[in-house]
Formats: C-alpha cells, sequence, structure tokens
C-alpha cells in the first residue's frame, strides 16, 4: 500500500538532506514524497532535485514557488499533489522521522478503517520526541512538554485547542475528500482536519512518539514548555499569530468558516456548540465585545456559566481554561 507524504519547505537546510534520509530508511517501503518549495532562497531545490535524481519516490512539485507559507503550502499540496492518494502524511523539513513511523502509522489507520463505516474520515496521529538542534532528548514526549492532552480530542475542546501536531499525522481518502480545499481562514491545516475528523470521523491516537521534533530557534511554530498557569497552549504555540486577540480572532474565524461550510450536515448539538464558542470568542476580543457580553451576548454567558443545557461541560471548562 503506498502512503504519500506531502512536504512544504521554505529555506530548509541544513536540515533537509537528514529528514529525506529519515524517509528513505522507513521499514514501510512504498511511499512517494511531494515537495513543494515555497520561494527558498538557500540550496533547498538544489538539494531535492538531487534526490529525486537517485530515488523516483521523491518529486519536486515547484521550484522557487510563491511564499504561501506553512498553512497555504500544505493546502496547495492536498489539492495538487498525489491525486487518488489513499493515505496522505505531512512531513516538516527539519525533522527526523523514525524508521518505523509509516509503518505504525499505517497500521493503526487501517485497523481503525477495518472498525468505521466504509468511507468515514480518519485521522491518526501520534506524539513526538523533543529535541534540540543537534538531536539531543529535550523531553521524550511533547504531549508531555507541552501539557497536552490527546484524549480531549472531542469537538468541545478542538474548537479552541488543537491536539494534533500535524507532522505526525496520516489522514484517509475520505478526510482529504470531506475537509477539502483548506480554507484561509483556518488557523493551520492539521488543526482543520483534525475539525472535520472530530465531526463527521474518527481521529486515534498513538503514544509512541515517530519523530524526533527538532528545535533549532527558527521553527514555524516550534515547541515551548507548558507552564500551569500560563496563557493556554494553543494560543503560545501559534505565537506568529501575535498578541492574544488576534490568536483569539483566528480561532473564532475558523470557527466560523467551519460552522459556514459544515452547517447543513452538522447534527444539531454540534451547531450550538460552534455558534456558541465562536460567539464568545468574538465577545472577547475586543473591549465593545466585552462590554456587550452580558446584555446582548446569552449564549456566551451560558456557555461560561455552564448552566445553558444544550453546551457540554466540557466547552464550558475549556473556554474557562483558554480565554478567561
Amino acid at each position: 500500500m503506498t502512503v504519500d507524504i506531502l512536504l512544504t519547505v521554505y529555506n530548509g537546510m541544513p536540515y533537509l538532506p537528514e529528514q529525506l534520509r529519515s524517509l528513505q530508511a522507513q521499514t514501510h517501503r512504498e511511499w512517494r514524497l511531494w515537495v513543494r518549495d515555497d520561494g527558498s532562497t538557500d540550496s533547498t531545490v538544489e538539494t531535492v532535485q538531487a534526490f529525486a535524481a537517485e530515488d523516483e519516490r521523491i518529486r519536486l512539485l515547484e521550484g522557487g514557488g510563491a511564499r504561501l507559507g506553512a498553512l497555504g503550502g500544505f493546502a496547495w499540496l492536498l489539492e495538487h499533489a498525489a491525486p487518488g492518494a489513499d493515505y496522505l502524511m505531512f512531513c516538516d523539513a527539519d525533522d527526523v522521522w523514525l524508521p518505523e513511523k509509516v509503518e505504525h502509522t499505517l497500521s493503526a489507520m487501517q485497523k481503525a478503517e477495518a472498525e468505521v463505516a466504509p468511507r468515514t474520515p480518519v485521522l491518526v496521529h501520534t506524539d513526538l520526541a523533543v529535541v534540540d538542534e543537534h538531536l539531543g532528548v529535550i523531553d521524550e514526549s511533547l504531549w508531555s512538554y507541552q501539557g497536552i492532552q490527546p484524549e480531549l480530542d472531542t469537538l468541545e475542546r478542538l474548537l479552541i485547542q488543537n491536539c494534533v501536531t500535524g507532522c505526525t499525522a496520516m489522514i484517509n481518502r475520505s478526510l482529504r475528500e470531506k475537509a477539502g480545499p483548506i480554507p484561509l481562514e483556518a488557523v493551520m491545516h492539521d488543526w482543520w482536519l483534525t475539525l472535520v475528523a472530530s465531526c463527521f470521523g474518527r481521529i486515534v491516537r498513538l503514544s509512541k512518539p515517530t519523530i524526533l521534533y527538532r528545535q533549532h530557534g527558527r521553527n514555524d511554530t516550534g515547541a515551548k514548555r507548558h507552564q500551569h498557569g500560563t496563557l493556554d497552549k494553543t494560543i503560545t504555540a501559534y505565537s506568529a499569530l501575535g498578541e492574544r486577540g488576534r490568536a483569539i480572532r483566528r480561532i473564532a474565524a475558523q470557527g466560523e468558516e467551519f460552522l459556514r461550510r459544515y452547517r447543513a450536515q452538522l447534527t444539531p448539538r454540534s451547531r450550538t456548540l460552534i455558534e456558541g464558542a465562536v460567539e464568545h470568542l468574538a465577545f472577547r476580543t475586543s473591549l465593545p465585545g466585552r462590554r456587550r457580553y452580558r446584555r446582548v451576548g446569552p449564549i456566551s454567558r451560558e456557555v461560561i456559566s455552564g448552566r445553558y443545557n444544550r453546551f457540554s461541560r466540557g466547552l464550558s471548562s475549556a473556554l474557562r481554561d483558554v480565554i478567561l
């Protein structure tokens, strides 16, 4: 069974060759790598071309392409690469994949697919080992390091906090078709895919790390040690979004777009959860909104108080943890 791997890269040197060699060392040999260059100014393109000349599984789709960023690059690959792929994985240029990553993830994927109805969207993700620039271990578990609780993969929590690291994830064809195209309103491709899987399919987590998650100071997101009582790790992890209010607005915009696209397909409970979360997040981003909060935001008030019986306790708790 062929697994298609998507890699969007910007100035991937000097770590890219080590990552490509880790793909070549996978115990599951049937894979194809689809690379989109995001306008690199170093020797990234030449390096990919050299590997591709020796390994027909490696394919460079764009060399010196326009800058789209991580979200735009992976969204582009999901639309243009690997037509007809049954399984897709996502790759970052500066990590190192452990040898059994593809094999173990594919096995979990196929087991999950056998347990659900045909054409059910499925996402499988794993833990990661956090390492320094020279692959020295900082923490054997990113989940522990960042205080991630992967078991909290319900819609209530996922509306405001992502628990899936995209470079560990595998999705099936059904999830790709259901989730695409990834909208510009998404915070990140992995978060959008996780929301879709939560609402319409299944999420599977594997506790064994499959990646050496390299930290070197230029990571697009990167790992930050969780400290109890500080701003929620989701907003911290997406530090590139800037200050807190901007991050919250992005999360609210993602929920609003999700509701717009899938409203007719959602269960009444899911619609209510998303509407309440979006309303509350939107109100919390501005002083006028906070002043209006108690007067014109009945759903928001009840979400926070936990008394609105159409909302689960989980969403109320999650919103208090993240926003208050």
